[in-house]
C-alpha cells in the first residue's frame, strides 16, 4: 500500500513524505497532477492520494482529485492548502480538505481514517520547517520573500 504525495513546492513535500514514511507508509511522490497520473495508470498499490490545490500544469489539485475520483474509486483523497478554503461541491465525495500549515496528527489522522485504521491521539505542532518565519501577506498578492524567512543567526558573541 503506497501514498501519493502531489506538491510542486520541493520543501513542502519532502516535509509530508517524512511525515507518512516516518509513520511506516510507502510514500511516492509527484510535482504535477500530470506525474501523478502517470505513477496512478502505472501502480496498483496506491491507496491514498495527498494532493496541494494549487499547482503548475493545465490540471490543478481540484482537478487531479476529480479525476482520481472517477477513475479510481477506491483510492482515497486529501486536499490541502494554504491559500483557499475549497467550497461546498468542489472536492469529490468522500474527499477531505486540511488548511496549511497542518499538524502532523491531522495529516496522520485523515490518512489513518481513509485507511480505516486507529487514529493517533497525539496532537503536534502545526508542520513548518524549522528556521522558517511565516506571515500572512497583508494585500491579496503573496510575496515570497516576504512570506517566508530564515531566522536570523543567534549572537555566539
Amino acid at each position: 500500500m503506497a501514498i501519493l504525495v502531489v506538491e510542486d513546492d520541493v520543501l513542502v513535500r519532502m516535509i509530508a513524505t517524512d511525515i507518512l514514511a516516518d509513520e511506516g507508509f510507502r510514500v511516492i511522490e509527484a510535482h504535477d497532477a500530470g506525474e501523478a497520473l502517470t505513477l496512478l495508470e502505472a501502480r496498483t498499490d496506491v491507496r491514498v492520494v495527498f494532493t496541494d490545490c494549487n499547482m503548475p500544469g493545465e490540471i490543478d489539485g481540484l482537478g487531479l482529485a476529480h479525476l482520481v475520483h472517477q477513475r479510481w474509486p477506491s483510492v482515497g483523497i486529501i486536499v490541502t492548502s494554504g491559500k483557499m478554503q475549497p467550497s461546498a461541491g468542489d472536492l469529490p465525495k468522500r474527499a477531505r480538505f486540511i488548511a496549511k500549515p497542518y499538524r502532523r496528527s491531522t495529516l496522520l489522522s485523515e490518512v489513518r481514517e481513509l485507511l480505516g485504521r486507529e487514529e493517533d491521539p497525539v496532537q503536534g505542532a502545526p508542520v513548518l520547517p524549522e528556521g522558517i518565519i511565516t506571515q500572512a501577506p497583508v494585500s491579496g498578492v503573496c510575496d515570497v520573500a516576504a512570506a517566508a524567512s530564515p531566522l536570523p543567526e543567534p549572537d555566539k558573541s
